[in-house]
This record gives C-alpha cells, structure tokens and sequence, in this order.
C-alpha cells in the first residue's frame, strides 16, 4: 500500500485497496473515490478507518454482496492497516503477546465466515461488512465505529455479539458510517435526497405547534419519570438545537405512544406510511423501530449531557443514528447544523 513517510493520496489508495478486494463494479469505484478524494490524511488509523467505511458505505448503497473470499479479505486488509503492518496499530505496537491475541481473534472470525457466510440469506450477509468494520476499528484504534472502548482480549466475543444483534434486527450503523465520512460531492448529493425526503415528513401543522415549558416539562417527566424541578433544570443547559428536537418529541409524544404499542406488528409500519403519505424501505423501518424502542435513552443522555462528540467532525453516532428515525417518521423536524464540523461543539452555540 503505502507508508507513512511518503504523501498519501487517498485517490490512489482506494483504488488499489478495491483492486486486492477484486471489486470491478465501476459505480462502487466512482462512489468511493468521490467519498474519499478530500479525506484528512494527518492520522493514518483514522484515515484509513475512513477508507474502509467508504467501501463499506458504498457497497451497502449498490446492493453489493461480499463473496466469502471478498469478506475475508476485507478483514486481512482492514487490519493490517494502512502501512501493512499486520495487526498492528498505535495501541498495540510492539506488543507481542497482544497481536498475537488480535490474531487468533482475526483466525476465530475467519473460520466462523468460512464455516457459516454462505448459508446465511443475503439480507444478513449485508450486515457482514458493518460487523467487520466494527472489528477494523477496534484493533485500530481501540474503539468501534461509535466510540465504545473494546478491549482486544474481546475481540471475538465482540464479533459473535454484533452477530447476534445483526441477525435480531439491531445493528444499524449505515447513516454513522456516511455521517463520519468526510462530506464530498456524493455525500453532499446524497444528504440532499434524505433532507428533502426527510423535510416532506414533517407535516406544518406539527412544526407550527407551539409547546409551552409546563408542557414540555410535564411530557419529559412521563417520559424519564424524573422529577420536574430538576428536569426544568437540565432544559436550561442543554444547546438550543437539542432543545427544540426535545421539544419536537414531546410535541408528537401521542404518535411515539401510538408507533410503541404497535412495534413488533404489520401495522406499524403501515400506521407511520399512512402518517407520512410514502413508503418506507425495511432499513429505514429497523431505524424507525430502534428509535422508538430507545426514545427514554436519548431524551435522557440528551438532557444530561452523555452524547459525547466523537472525531474531528464533532458527531456522536448513536445520537446521529437515533435521530435519523425521528427524522425519518416527522417526529422531529430535520435542521442542519450550522457550526462548523471542524471546531469543537459548543453547548453554548444559539444552533
């Protein structure tokens, strides 16, 4: 590939890394090299996290299926690195006995792919390459793709459990994995069609409602079951942007009562496609599902703060995640942020 004393050119790496891959399809090359044509090349873990989850991104997005050979060799590659060094990263260089961990982990996952890939069905097997960039980041860097610290020794554990959650329906890490990478024309053209999408769910009705503090408070305290003084608290501390997707939820607080009750039945989906007057694909329905099953979380890490900005572009990718399915079911309006990526996030910023 390349070292980290020569200029790298992330052009050029991503074409020599879908060339070992041998993926020819010509519509995944000119989506990832759009994706990663202005990548930041400083940190060559992150960089080349970031070239991984643009095949990733793009093989998702053109319905391109691994073969077992084109996964495992994404593993063999993905590890290795960016400067060949196999298995090795800056939390674990030099480290003998710790790569060798990292190996066997690396041979345990291999023989799980040879032993059981094929007789999955192809809905499943799309997970596959999100679930090996989750163990890509990990012995890069030491985190998955959302920042959760995993410790190398779990590794495979690690792998069998996003394995789980894959075949139950609850790993969706699809729009992080785009929110992470450096935005391009692709991405830029891309976030178009959702925004619009996303903007005409949104009834003007609902974004005319006006809710007043009491009821916001009264809706958060059925929500979090916490106590109103101290909720009226934590609404003074959070950035404005945040309080106005609160305040959003709380005004569609009946909807997320109605779609709870419904999870799990035909009818969900057919209740939030008759709210929105469109179809919604399966993807973005688990999005909508997680989103609902999870709306005591966020509310709460919002409002205390937990949602910690991960990387350079300032994105937290369990709340960018949980977000797009309020988004995506008008339970909360879409608004794009106007601070820069590239700076820190103020909890001061008027958003």
């Amino acid at each position: 590939m390349t070292n980290r004393n020569i200029s790298i050119n992330p052009e050029r790496i991503i074409s020599q890394t879908l060339d070992e891959l041998r993926i020819t399809d010509n519509k995944i090359k000119q989506n990832t090299t759009s994706l990663v044509k202005n990548l930041e090349t400083s940190n060559s873990d992150e960089f080349w996290i970031n070239i991984m989850k643009a095949i990733v991104v793009s093989c998702d997005e053109n319905k391109y299926v691994f073969s077992n050979a084109e996964l495992c060799d994404f593993l063999t590659i993905g590890a290795r690195g960016l400067d060949n060094k196999r298995y090795e990263s800056s939390i674990n260089s030099g480290n003998q006995s710790m790569n060798k961990v990292v190996s066997d982990a690396i041979f345990s996952i291999y023989k799980d792919i040879m032993e059981n890939y094929d007789n999955v069905g192809n809905e499943l097997k799309n997970y596959y390459p999100k679930v090996i960039l989750n163990i890509i980041s990990i012995i890069r860097r030491g985190t998955d793709i959302s920042g959760e610290k995993v410790n190398l020794y779990g590794l495979e554990r690690y792998y069998l459990k996003n394995k789980t959650d894959a075949v139950n329906g609850k790993l969706a890490i699809s729009e992080p994995i785009v929110a992470d990478v450096q935005k391009t024309v692709y991405i830029e053209t891309r976030k178009s069609i959702d925004v619009q999408s996303v903007q005409t769910l949104v009834p003007p009705t609902a974004k005319e409602k006006i809710l007043s503090k009491k009821d916001l408070v009264n809706s958060l305290s059925v929500i979090t079951g916490r106590k109103k003084n101290e909720l009226n608290e934590l609404l003074t501390k959070i950035p404005e942007q945040d309080y106005k997707k609160i305040t959003d939820l709380c005004v569609n607080y009946n909807k997320l009562q109605k779609y709870s009750k419904l999870i799990g039945t035909e009818e969900f989906s057919r209740q939030i496609e008759k709210e929105l007057g469109r179809k919604l694909n399966d993807r973005q329905l688990q999005h909508a599902t997680i989103s609902i099953r999870k709306v005591k979380t966020y509310v709460e890490n919002v409002l205390d703060g937990k949602f910690i900005p991960h990387g350079s572009h300032g994105i937290n990718h369990v709340k960018h995640n949980l977000e797009y399915g309020y988004q995506l079911m008008g339970l909360i309006e879409y608004r794009r942020r106007r601070y820069s990526q590239s700076q820190p996030y103020n909890k001061n910023s008027k958003v």
